[in-house]
């Protein structure tokens, strides 16, 4: 058995009655802890998907997140956290490759287009740079929870689910969206190339990047072939000559492939624990194999 078979077989030993997947296969922390949560769910079907598992487990799956969307369009985190958050992101990118469950996504791709913040009024803009202050709902930045601060994360997966969107759902005002987004990933790039939190332009530019958000903005920044990338790529191959943790090494593997670069699969540091982290180590697994979900157009 391949360890990517054991990953798929870990995976689906962890999923719940209802169709979901808990962060945790049989906690015993608090009810909560065994319940199913929109981000581990979704990132488990996209590993079924990358793995091209078509049993029962991906339409129980997908069942189950088009089930959790909100009327506003969005999703929650979870049942007890009604409000829509980042997490729709996930969902979006999970069932734009299961059409028979995808009928709201439509709905859900505007509703997470509203959440990329637009560009300032100029007067404000010009006010602010003088002042040589950073706006905290920077153009282009995507936030955790609705109408708070932007961050690097939560953008770069907006930019990945725009993106697979946008070819089922032409819309130029999509694209420039993208590209917004994009931009705000470029700009708040550290002094070392990579990326953090990137919350404030002038506290994180001075700051050390952070492994997984480093592989992440990459693997958003797919699309954008800009010679500014060559010493943030050169740095990603040195993270990942000592990854961190199982996420850092599966969103820095995605990331390089997805740049072109030849990268060689490393075992992370501990074993993958969590659903969330086992789903990703076996979406970077296909990922250098040509096959990841997170850049694949919408059905």
């Amino acid at each position: 058995m391949t360890n990517a078979d054991k990953l798929l077989a870990s995976l689906l030993s962890s999923q719940n009655a209802d169709g979901g997947w808990p962060f945790r296969h049989g906690s015993s922390q608090g009810p909560l802890c065994g319940s199913s949560w929109t981000e581990p769910t979704a990132l488990a079907l996209l590993a079924l998907q990358a793995a091209s598992y078509s049993s029962e487990a991906r339409p129980r799956a997908a069942s189950w997140l088009a089930k959790q969307q909100s009327s506003d369009g969005g999703w929650p985190p979870c049942a007890i956290v009604p409000t829509s958050t980042w997490v729709s992101s996930l969902t979006l990118l999970a069932l734009a490759q299961e059409r028979a469950h995808s009928h709201g996504c439509p709905k859900g791709v505007q509703w997470l287009s509203r959440q990329v913040y637009p560009d300032l009024p100029a007067i404000q803009s010009f006010v602010q740079h003088r002042l040589g202050m950073s706006p905290s709902q920077a153009p282009g930045s995507s936030p955790w929870f609705p109408g708070t601060a932007g961050w690097v994360i939560p953008t770069a997966f907006s930019i990945l689910a725009l993106s697979c969107w946008s070819s089922r759902l032409p819309d130029a005002d999509l694209s420039k969206t993208v590209d917004r987004a994009q931009g705000y990933l470029l700009s708040r790039r550290c002094a070392d190339a990579g990326w953090n939190h990137g919350g404030s332009l002038r506290r994180s530019e001075a700051s050390p990047s952070y492994q997984e958000t480093t592989g992440l903005a990459l693997l958003a920044l797919a699309t954008n072939a800009s010679p500014s990338l060559a010493p943030t790529l050169r740095l990603a191959e040195t993270f990942l000559r000592q990854p961190a943790s199982p996420e850092g090494s599966a969103w820095l593997l995605m990331g390089l492939a997805a740049h072109g670069r030849n990268v060689e699969e490393t075992q992370p540091p501990a074993h993958p624990k969590t659903n969330r982290d086992i789903a990703l180590q076996l979406i970077a697994f296909h990922a250098l194999r040509g096959h990841n979900p997170f850049l694949q157009p919408a059905l």
